[in-house]
């Protein structure tokens, strides 16, 4: 179409053209509108109005931690660290503040004066400001009791490691840009080695910020020392009106800690209960650290995306904790934020969700006044069934400075030396309720911040320790044992229901289990002696069996119970199960291949023979003896062992026991720690003396030793270096389990010690045993038949 025949005006034409173009313009405006407006509408206001809202949070408070009698293990402290400005401590502030004061007061004649004349004038101001700091320094120092010059040293410390970082990051800088010109084939010589150096020396983050010169003082002093903080004084010499701050840099910083009350823990032990050489007058007060850090955990700083990502899984996965967290707005008022503390392990990781608390929220909407406010709630306390004065009591009984934990001269190890130290375990169960009341692994974790603060010559012998000794290992729950001997009145059981032997009836002990091979599969007694327990060709039954610990009797009930029947025995007392406490790594205990699934395919006859006595492919921790003991003395009922107190009660599959079997094992057990002849009746020392183990009066007391061939404990020095690894402990274990209770009634509690590479189960683990029945007492769970004769905390 012409648009000239119809429209003959240009004006008109350009005219129309215009409208067209607005109309178009229009139409496209309209329809982007209209579809922010039907489609996105509702994302925009939201948006829009976040824009509105002013948001305040309210801090809350981390939930506590309490022992079964309600004693605080962990809770939240509010309080504040001390912090000043790097630039202060670097004497950069007085420098850069005695010039501008010196520039103020004479500003003037500042122009006409000569660049030494300034530099005097700023000398001046200089040595005002020195004494300013100093008197800085003494305010700091009367606040916190520290004195100055320890304030000044710990402020040089800090310089000194912010430059050597500083330091560093330069040289890296430099290699990085040197390498950079490298890569585009440029030289570099001196002057340009200049200049990269110049570019390269710009400050650090660190140069610029306040760093902590005193952490965690309380809100008295914090209250005082925040009063100073921005406060002007006039500059002391000074002309005119020149001020300054008081405290230059000073920060202080609201902090909430996470103390531990019973971290620490002084145990007076009774030395006159002490078995042979170590039996004097008097109490040994053994200071413990670290009491119940392998259940608590710890707390991190440091929140890392794996902490938000889990939060955010929690909030969708658990309606109850998104309503308790959320507002109206779905927003998680638990969730992260900077300067937050995260559980990073046992207890206060397992239950960060429960422990933390609900931060408070006011919102309130700039353009309404609308006001949406929410109180903050505290986190939910977390009570234990842990008794914490009997864990630190066996802590303290394990402690190498007692002396039950050193390897003495009457404990006939002869591949350890005298007075190594011994790590080990110990649990103590409530046998009715399966209630944990005290769980301890030893060696505690490291205290000091180095190597040079634990007594350490060279960081070499530190790694080398930390590898041998593994304290952060939780032995009572996370280490695998072969359980030795300790397993035989289980063995009696087992037998008994699979119905290849007659518990009353028994076992002829020849001394060795093949005949004609008398130099493998031996009895203890054979091994030793050359006698047997069946001298005059009598049979054991199943309680003799386990009063003599007669291998011979085990083999022949590993053998008979092949290699589905022997597997079967181990899980129906719990092996290859977890516990669940949510304080760390667990070993769930092992019939054969630690990956296998326990049903014994595999296990060879020669397997099943020793795993009669506890040994070959078998493995499990402290908690599983302790727990087995308790199912023998419940009658086979299974009940999993508990740790945090309102965690419903597991009650299992029990393990099938023909009341004849266990009334022979608990005979056995009973025998072998009250007969003169039990194996676990006595020690006899180095005199010729020989002494019961166990002689706490008013109790019961049911027991089985075990002396458990324990794999080489090895080192390597540099993992897959040339260096060779080396054997640094070989031996047996020790192992000791007790059924406790008041004199006359039925077992009450379950006690299982073990303590590693230290050979005899009796001699070691034995007394140890013996003194945790003695804290049974001290703390109430048994009756004391000598009133005051006990140590105290």
């Amino acid at each position: 179409m012409d648009l000239s025949r119809l429209i003959p005006s240009m004006f008109h034409r350009r005219l129309v053209l215009l409208m067209a173009a607005i109309v178009l313009v229009s139409a496209a405006l309209t329809g982007k509108l209209a579809w922010l407006t039907l489609a996105r509408g509702a994302e925009l206001r939201t948006q829009a109005e976040s824009k509105l809202i002013r948001r305040a949070w309210t801090p809350t408070y981390r939930g506590r931690i309490l022992d079964r009698k309600g004693r605080v293990l962990a809770q939240d402290r509010a309080s504040y660290d001390v912090a000043v400005d790097y630039r202060v401590m670097t004497g950069a502030w007085a420098e850069g503040e005695s010039r501008r004061l010196a520039r103020a007061a004479h500003k003037e004649s500042w122009k006409d004066l000569s660049a030494q004349e300034r530099d005097g004038l700023v000398a001046i101001y200089r040595e005002k400001l020195d004494r300013h700091i100093d008197e800085m320094w003494v305010r700091l120092s009367e606040a916190s009791g520290i004195e100055p010059g320890l304030l000044v040293a710990r402020a040089r410390t800090i310089v000194e490691r912010i430059d050597a970082m500083h330091a560093s990051i330069v040289e890296s800088r430099i290699a990085s840009l040197s390498q950079t010109r490298a890569d585009k084939g440029m030289d570099t010589d001196a002057d340009d080695l200049r200049r990269l150096r110049a570019r390269a020396n710009q400050q650090i983050a660190e140069q610029r910020m306040a760093h902590v010169l005193i952490e965690g003082v309380d809100d008295e002093v914090g209250f005082e020392l925040e009063r100073l903080v921005g406060r002007r004084t006039a500059l002391r010499g000074g002309e005119g009106s020149l001020s300054l701050d008081l405290m230059p840099g000073l920060e202080i910083r609201n902090t909430t800690r996470r103390t531990y009350p019973w971290d620490e823990v002084a145990i007076d032990v009774d030395l006159t209960s002490l078995p042979g050489p170590l039996r004097r007058e008097g109490f040994a007060s053994i200071h413990s650290e670290g009491v119940a850090w392998h259940l608590l955990g710890r707390m991190r700083g440091n929140v890392y995306a794996e902490d938000i990502q889990r939060r955010a899984g929690a909030i969708k996965a658990d309606a109850t904790l998104r309503e308790h967290s959320t507002d109206l707005r779905g927003y998680d008022l638990g969730s992260y934020q900077e300067g937050d503390t995260v559980g990073a392990a046992g207890l206060e990781f397992s239950y960060e969700d429960t422990l933390r608390g609900i931060r408070g929220a006011r919102a309130e909407n700039l353009l309404t006044g609308e006001v949406d406010a929410r109180e903050p709630s505290p986190g939910e306390d977390v009570a234990l069934t842990i008794d914490v004065m009997l864990q630190a009591r066996v802590r303290a009984l394990m402690d190498p400075r007692l002396g039950l934990a050193v390897v003495q001269n009457w404990h006939h190890n002869e591949r350890v030396e005298l007075g190594t130290p011994l790590n080990g375990a110990a649990v103590v169960l409530d046998v009715d309720s399966g209630e944990i009341l005290a769980l301890v692994s030893t060696p505690g974790i490291p205290r000091g911040k180095d190597w040079r603060e634990q007594g350490f010559n060279s960081e070499r012998e530190y790694e080398r320790a930390l590898a041998l000794d593994a304290p952060y290992t939780n032995r009572a729950i996370a280490k695998p044992y072969p359980p030795g001997s300790i397993v035989k009145p289980l063995m009696v059981c087992a037998a008994a229901d699979a119905g290849v032997v007659d518990p009353s009836v028994g076992v002829v002990c020849n001394g060795h289990l093949l005949p004609g091979k008398t130099d493998s599969f031996r009895c203890w007694i054979y091994k030793q002696y050359g006698m047997t327990h069946s001298p005059d060709g009598q049979s054991l039954n199943g309680a003799e069996a386990v009063k003599h610990s007669c291998n011979i009797f085990f083999y022949e009930m590993g053998r008979r119970l092949g290699n589905r029947g022997i597997a079967k025995a181990y899980r129906d007392f719990g092996v290859g199960e977890g516990f669940g406490l949510g304080i760390g790594a667990e070993f769930p205990g092992a019939v054969g291949a630690f990956d296998g699934d326990n049903s014994g395919a595999g296990l060879q006859v020669w397997d099943t023979i020793l795993m009669g006595i506890g040994q070959g492919p078998v493995a499990w921790t402290p908690l599983h003896a302790a727990d087995a003991m308790a199912t023998l003395a419940r009658g086979g009922e299974r009940i999993a062992p508990r740790l945090v107190a309102d965690a419903p009660v597991r009650e299992l599959p029990s393990a099938p026991m023909g009341s004849v079997a266990r009334r022979l094992a608990l005979d056995g057990l009973r025998g072998s720690v009250n007969d003169s002849d039990g194996t676990g009746h006595a020690i006899t020392f180095a005199s010729g003396r020989r002494l019961p183990i166990f002689d706490v009066p008013g109790v019961s007391v049911w027991g089985k030793t075990g002396t458990a061939t324990a794999p080489d404990l090895n080192y390597d020095p540099d993992g897959d270096g040339p260096l060779p690894s080396t054997v640094e402990r070989e031996g047996d274990h020790s192992w000791f389990v007790v059924l406790v209770a008041p004199e006359g009634e039925a077992p009450r509690y379950a006690i299982a010690v073990v303590m590693e590479y230290a050979g005899s189960g009796g001699r070691v683990s034995g007394p140890i045993a013996n003194q945790i029945i003695r804290a049974l007492v001290q703390e109430g769970y048994l009756p004391d038949a000598q009133p005051g004769q006990g140590g105290g905390p």
